[in-house]
This record gives structure tokens, sequence and C-alpha cells, in this order.
């Protein structure tokens, strides 16, 4: 009797300490823990003031992210390799091939309308919404693997160059997204464990009033004549991401998949005091170091590349 009633001792005991151990906050072994973040790609309008989406639902291959709570951001105030927070949850540990963000067009967080809207400088607010859709999925394809007990960060980049335009007089808000189709090449994800940035400073002496924006494309996509030529949304569709110079001439391009790129260099100005910068013509830039040449940068995974250019007539 004794060797039969030891056996189910022991296996009481094994479930009350899994029991615990769950109680105790222990992720299961059949897990992984994943980070969204937000970032984004700057407009270059100076009327703006801030850009807020309302992200309403998170899902992976078509399935909703538990604990997903409703999020209102101020996309624009994250650049520059800066991110927010989407969310932090434990999912199943297995492999996965797309993201799926939910726009609320209609209400925000806290219940107001609208849901996704520009503030310019006035602090009046622009809807956004381009149709009668109170709310709009967009699916993102990226494998990526969850691992068991591991944590993984996932980097959403939000383009905003590429997703918002500005409407004439005569429509009822100043600002609207694109078409959806546009606006889902705004969205694109990474890994952040496998991206790296370029980053450095421009010299600009040959003309100090004009700003520059510079792009990153992956090497052999950029065609000139293509990307040059359009409306404003369609120039430069094809880059990965972009980013305004500052004042002191520094630059950032962040979260850049490892590979081959090419860099490029822009000319704007404000000609008719609009606050809306106007393409002027592509910069005659070269590396200041001679043996970087900009259309063959290697970008490292969890690595910086540094890249001072000159702007040269």
């Amino acid at each position: 009797m004794k060797t039969k009633i030891l056996p189910i001792v022991v296996l009481a005991l094994v479930a009350l300490s899994v029991i615990r151990c769950s109680e105790d906050g222990m992720q299961d072994p059949l897990n992984g823990q994943v980070n969204f973040k937000m970032t984004d790609a700057p407009s270059d309008d100076a009327n703006i003031k801030g850009t807020f989406i309302t992200v309403s639902n998170v899902k992976i291959d078509g399935k909703a992210v538990s604990g997903f709570k409703k999020q209102t951001i101020d996309i624009s105030a994250y650049q520059r390799g800066e991110t927010k927070l989407l969310l932090s949850e434990e999912v199943e540990a297995k492999s996965y091939n797309n993201v799926t963000l939910e726009l609320d067009y209609q209400k925000d967080a806290s219940g107001n309308s609208p849901g996704c809207y520009v503030m310019t400088e006035d602090d009046n607010k622009h809807d956004l919404a381009v149709s009668s859709e109170s709310k709009m999925e967009f699916t993102i394809n990226k494998s990526f693997k969850i691992d068991s007990n591991q944590s993984t960060d996932i980097v959403i980049d939000f383009d905003l160059r590429k997703s918002i335009k500005r409407n004439s007089a005569n429509t009822g808000s100043d600002y609207s997204f694109t078409s959806d189709a546009e606006l889902k090449s705004a969205f694109r994800v990474v890994l952040e464990s496998e991206s790296g940035l370029i980053k450095g400073k421009i010299n600009n002496s040959f003309n100090s009033n004009a700003d520059l924006i510079v792009y990153a494309y992956k090497k052999d996509q950029y065609n000139q004549e293509t990307e040059t030529t359009g409306s404003e949304n369609e120039m430069f569709s094809h880059a990965v991401t972009s980013t305004k110079v500052s004042d002191d001439g520094t630059y950032q391009l962040s979260f850049l998949e490892q590979g081959n790129y090419e860099v490029h260099v822009a000319s704007y100005s404000d000609t008719n005091s609009s606050g809306r910068l106007e393409f002027n013509g592509m910069a005659n830039a070269i590396s200041i170091i001679s043996s970087i040449l900009l259309n063959n940068i290697q970008v490292s995974a969890n690595a910086e590349f540094k890249l001072d250019i000159s702007i040269i007539l």
C-alpha cells in the first residue's frame, strides 16, 4: 500500500509546485514575451504640431493580442530612434508571418472625436479619415519568431511623409491620410535585434538656407527619374526611411534591417511661405571619407554606421 501511495504523493507535490510557479507570475514555458514599439519617420510640414493616431487593436497572424488596450499616440513625438511602447504581452512561442494594426478613425482612447488627426500650431484638429469607415485594418507582412521564455522587441515604423497629404482649401480638413494602399506602404515592421542605423553630420556650407532630407534606399532600388517626379506623396515612395537634417547638421536613419543601402540627400525650401517644404532637387552629396560610397553602405545588426557627408557644387 505504501508503495502505491508514494507515487501519488510525489505527483501531487509536483502539480502543487507547478501551480505555485504559475501563481508567482512565472512565464509559461510554451510562451514568449513580445514587445511592440512604434516610431516615426517625420513629416516636413512646419505647421504640424503633432500627429495623433488611435490604435484600437493589434493582431499577429490575424489573432488579437490578449491584454492590449486602446491607445492614442502622438506618433510625431517618436523620431530618430525614439520609440513608444505599444504593448508588452505573452504570446505563443512559434513563428509568425504578419502584424495587423487596427486604427480607429472615429474615436480616440478617451472617446473623443476624431480618432486620428493632425494638430496644427493653432491647436486645431484636422481629421485624417479618408473614408466613411470608422475603423481600418492594415496588415504588414513580416516573418518573425517568438522564442520560449525570451523577449522579442518588434518596431513598427509609421512614415508620416508617406501617409499624410495636405488638402486644398475647399475640403473639410486641411490634412488627410493618403489612399488605403499608400497608407499601408507607410508601415514597416522591423525586428530591433536585427536592425542597425546610419548617422552622421552633413556639411552644407554652399547653401545653408536649404533644408535637407536624407533618404535611405535598399541598394539598387533608387531611380532618380521616378523617385523625384509626381505628387509630393509619390516622390521617394520606395525609400525605406528618411529623416530631416537638424539645424546643427546631424541626422539619423534608424531601425534599418541589416543589408546594403544607398543614401541620397534632397534639398527643400519653403518658397511660398506656406510652412511646407517644396522640393528643390537632389543635392550633390559625397562622403567626407573618400573610400566610402553613398550607394554602398553596409548596415549590420545592432551596429551604427557613421557617415559624415559633404554637399558640393
